[in-house]
Order: C-alpha cells, then structure tokens, then sequence
C-alpha cells in the first residue's frame, strides 16, 4: 500500500476513535437546579451567590404591577377672541365677554380661585393686499379653570359657550395628591405580588423551600400621564348639554428580586 494512502487511513481511524469516545458530563451542571417543563426563561433564573463569607442559592424574579384610577381633578381651557379695527375697542369688548363668561361660571358654584388666567395678547391684523398696513387687532384672553367635581366639565364649558366664550381648547384631566399616591402604591404592590407568585412556583416546582429576600430593585417605573381632550369647534352653536367621561389614568412599575432558598 503507498505510504500516503496509510498515513490518510490512519488519520481517519483514529478520528472515528475519539469522537465515539463516552464525553464527561460538565462538572459545572447541576442537574437539580434546571427550570421545570413548561416554565419560560422570562419567569426567573435560579442559581448562587455568595454574600461576604457566606453563599446563598438564589431565585431571581421580575414583577410587574400597573393600577388605574379614573380621573378626579380636570382643567377646562377656554376664552374670549374678539376682533376690532380699534385696539381699545377689541380689549373693552374681550373685557366685556369675558367678564361675562366667568360669572357664568361662578354660578355654578366655582369661585376665582379655581379660575386664573393663562394667557392674554393684542396683536395686529394686517391687510391681505399689503401686508405692511394694520387694519385691525386681535384680542385673545385664555382662562384656565379647575374642577373636582367631574359632573361639571360640561356645565362650565356650555355655560362658557353660551355667555361668549368662542375658544375653547379642550379638558385636561388628572388625580388629586392623595390618589397619585394611593395608585403609586397599588401599582408596586401589585409588582411585589407579582414577583413572589413566580417565585413561589418556581420553588414548588423544584421542590425548593424560599427562606428569605436578599435583593429588591425598581426597574421601571412610570408616572401617570395627564391627559387632555380636544374635541370642541372654535364657534359654539346651542345644542344638547355637552357629556364629559373621564377616562382612567394608570401607573406602571417593574421591580427585581433577589430570593434564598434551601
């Protein structure tokens, strides 16, 4: 036989030899810390760490919690546009209107301090065949006011509307101090409640007894949003009383713990 031919049967052979060779199981592996069937990666991870001289076995967790809560404060923007070719006549008029349009809305109960102002301007109106020459001005007087009682957003905006009103921007809903708290705190217990429900089942699964927390963080956490409604024509026409819903406001938060079992 050529002695290249040899040389090339003998690589092969002993190429088959090792890799039918029995393979030593990783001495790493630990057989009784796998994930059971059926529960995904995303639920948690379990494993070691070592905390000064002494080492824990560990289960890792993420919770999520969001809570809701319908709006309970809201803030309806309207106000007064009035045109005239004389500055001082379109300021007594948006004057007038405006005067108007808040004790309208005073007698439904509300007072000056749930009403300020929020913006006021005068400008000019310049001609359309030349752009250089004024030929009239332009007063705008935005007010801003607050409600609590929610059954009023429409009766404040209408009663506006009706005493010469003729901008309204929309509603702006939000939550009161006292509730921004409580649906903070509702939504890091539900996160919480999360977080130990898949703990729990990832013990009972691995026949594991939990003994105590060693780690909590916050990873996410999201404020409630205000949020606005702008859904009300420049000019108002008499129609049906204008129904305001409040929708729901909610917070969102994330949290990762850290477990010891045995």
């Amino acid at each position: 036989m050529p002695l290249g031919v040899l040389v090339v049967s003998m690589i092969v052979l002993a190429a088959m030899m090792i890799y039918t060779l029995p393979r030593e199981k990783n001495s790493g592996e630990t057989a009784n810390l796998r994930f059971p069937t059926g529960t995904p990666l995303a639920l948690g991870s379990v494993s070691g760490i070592q905390v000064g001289e002494q080492e824990f076995n560990t289960i890792s967790v993420t919770g999520s919690g969001t809570a809701s809560m319908k709006a309970d404060e809201a803030s309806v923007a309207l106000g007064v546009q009035t045109e005239n070719e004389s500055a001082s006549e379109a300021v007594g008029l948006n004057a007038e209107l405006i005067t108007e349009v808040i004790d309208a809305i005073k007698a439904l109960g509300l007072t000056e301090d749930d009403m300020r102002t929020v913006s006021y301007s005068v400008s000019p109106l310049y001609s359309k065949d030349d752009y250089t020459v004024v030929v009239g001005y332009r007063v705008v007087n935005m007010i801003e006011v607050e409600v609590t009682d929610m059954g009023l957003i429409g009766k404040v905006i209408d009663a506006a509307a009706e005493n010469g009103a003729n901008t309204i921007q929309g509603v702006s809903f939000g939550l009161s101090d006292e509730n921004q708290e409580e649906l903070k705190r509702q939504a890091y217990l539900a996160a919480l409640d999360d977080a130990e429900e898949k703990a729990e089942l990832i013990a009972e699964r691995l026949e594991l007894n939990i003994t105590g927390v060693l780690y909590v963080s916050e990873s996410f956490y999201q404020p409630y949003q205000p949020y606005s409604e702008y859904r009300f024509a420049v000019a108002y026409e008499a129609a049906a009383p204008t129904p305001i819903i409040e929708g729901k406001l909610s917070v969102s938060v994330t949290v990762n713990i850290v477990y010891s079992f045995e």
